[in-house]
């Protein structure tokens, strides 16, 4: 994929992909998750989601190829988003936010509804309802390797299972090899995502304001955000859908990205008043 570059307004740097496809649906905007650049996205799914539209992946402040340092608050990650967007003219896009991805798009369509259309939340948490990245045992030792292997990408995103494995190897040989994030930025990330989980039960009042169609879906075997947390999201956003995918684990959008890239093509495309019955059915 074609690396382009976007200027912000205070002249940071950002790197970008555009895949674009003819089609009415809202561009979608994805965000990645913890040490993820661009090149850690799925190709499989990426040609999926750009079949009837335009996806944009973006590599935040200090990730990649961008400009810039990584920020230490999601607020501030969200900030550099809406930058991004800004740069490039966008408004009323779609956006996919994937694990702490996931908590940048939460918080970017609280503080810009212009920008937000719709929301997709794939794998990840609401504020305040615990860590998620600092998991224990394994998932624990990996997330703060200094290099983390494709094997180790295998056992966070895919369930222990011979399906699971070969979903898993297969990813990793459609992506290829990444940079990955160098380490300040990825324990800038880290740092984020703690002050992100700290326990408030009262965080989760702050979803009521996000008013946009959602469409939440998670693993049933993350061993890295309990899929738990994506039912605590759908029940306190006004306007929410869940789905759990069977068998898939943290990486599930990978694992089925036929299935969820063609939930997330009905979700964009389907009309706002049947979103919101679909959601009070829930």
């Amino acid at each position: 994929m074609e690396k382009l570059f976007a200027l912000s307004s205070d002249n940071c740097r950002y790197a970008y992909v555009r895949l674009s496809s003819p089609g009415k649906i809202p561009p979608l905007l994805l965000l990645s998750h913890f040490r993820a650049d661009i090149g850690l996205w799925d190709p499989a799914l990426l040609k999926r989601l750009a079949a009837d539209r335009e996806v944009i992946v973006a590599d935040n402040r200090g990730i990649g190829l961008s400009g810039g340092t990584t920020p230490t608050t999601v607020a501030a990650m969200a900030d550099g988003i809406a930058a991004f967007a800004d740069a490039l003219g966008l408004t009323g896009i779609d956006v996919l936010g994937f694990s702490l991805g996931g908590y940048v798009a939460q918080t970017l369509a609280r503080a810009r509804p212009d920008l937000v259309r719709r929301l997709i939340l794939a794998g990840t948490s609401p504020r305040g309802s615990g860590e998620d990245l600092a998991a224990r045992g394994r998932v624990r030792s990996i997330i703060a390797k200094e290099q983390v292997s494709a094997k180790d990408l295998v056992h966070l995103f895919f369930p222990p299972t011979p399906e699971g494995r070969a979903r898993g190897v297969a990813y990793v040989r459609r992506a290829g090899p990444s940079a990955g994030v160098a380490e300040p930025s990825w324990r800038a990330q880290l740092e984020a995502a703690a002050a992100w989980g700290a326990p408030d039960p009262s965080a989760v009042r702050d979803l009521a304001s996000i008013t946009q169609p959602v469409f939440v879906a998670h693993g049933e075997g993350d061993v890295m955000v309990a899929a738990g947390k994506s039912a605590v999201l759908a029940e306190h956003l006004p306007h929410s859908t869940l789905k759990i995918y069977p068998g898939t684990g943290h990486g599930f959008l990978f694992h089925a990205y036929e299935e969820f890239g063609a939930d997330v093509a009905r979700f964009s495309a389907a009309e706002e008043s049947r979103l919101v019955a679909l959601s009070q059915e829930g």
